[in-house]
């Protein structure tokens, strides 16, 4: 859910989500927590507990003392589809686009965005770190271009999953980063359908939603068509918005 330098921390709503295609997580695993700007949310919507993973060690302090520990735990980790990888974690000028690869089309569309430092991390697979009775029924993952390694990392805990929530790519804005259409087949095979995708115009990236299919199969027609023409208000913000800085 990054805004990557824009003014929208969320493409898709928990209130969208939650009134039009009947979200109702049993818990939240947040991966790319930055400084958990969907709290609020998550806790208003009674999506709880949280379990927020974050790569950056200083985000991952402040997270601690902003949240407290009363239906938040906060995990400092570089998640990865292998455990123990020495790999540079690229800390951007702005936080939210800190990445473990390379900008790619990124520099081009935010030129004032650039990396400051790098820290070294060892990786971790979120199996690793979470155990089987404690993962809820939704991940959220927000971590620049790595969503496909995050998502092997589950290994067997995508069985418990029922939502995904993730960053999308259909240009390589970070260098050698997932694609949508990579997702799309990796999670067909695991039995997930991709039902909302918003995209940034011109940007390459935006976010999605994805299903379990028999949970897809179970959406109304008109929680469709509402979803749809939510869409097409938040693409008519955007070209609003662009026209007016012209």
């Amino acid at each position: 859910m990054s805004t990557k330098g824009y003014d929208i921390y969320v493409l898709i709503s928990v209130s969208e989500l939650c009134k039009d295609w009947n979200v109702l997580p049993n818990g939240v695993v947040h991966v790319g927590a930055h400084l958990g700007e969907e709290a609020g949310e998550y806790e208003n919507f009674g999506w709880l507990p949280v379990t927020w993973i974050e790569a950056q060690p200083k985000l991952a302090q402040e997270l601690r003392q902003k949240l407290g520990a009363i239906n938040h735990e906060v995990i400092e980790a570089a998640i990865w589809h292998e455990d123990n990888v020495k790999l540079k974690l690229h800390v951007a000028s702005n936080s939210q686009s800190s990445s473990l690869l390379n900008f790619g089309s990124h520099s081009q569309s935010y030129p004032d965005i650039e990396f400051t430092s790098e820290i070294e991390v060892s990786t971790r697979r979120l199996d690793s770190l979470i155990n089987s009775a404690d993962m809820p029924n939704f991940i959220n993952l927000d971590i620049q271009g790595v969503e496909l390694p995050a998502i092997k990392s589950l290994g067997n805990l995508i069985e418990k999953l029922d939502y995904i929530y993730v960053e999308v790519n259909r240009k390589e804005v970070y260098e050698g980063c997932t694609q949508v259409k990579d997702l799309d087949d990796y999670l067909a095979v695991k039995g997930f359908e991709r039902v909302i995708t918003r995209w940034y115009i011109k940007q390459g990236w935006g976010d999605a939603l994805y299903l379990r299919k028999d949970l897809w199969q179970k959406q109304s027609l008109h929680q469709g068509t509402l979803s749809k023409l939510k869409s097409l208000w938040f693409y008519f913000y955007q070209l609003m918005s662009f026209i007016k800085h012209l």
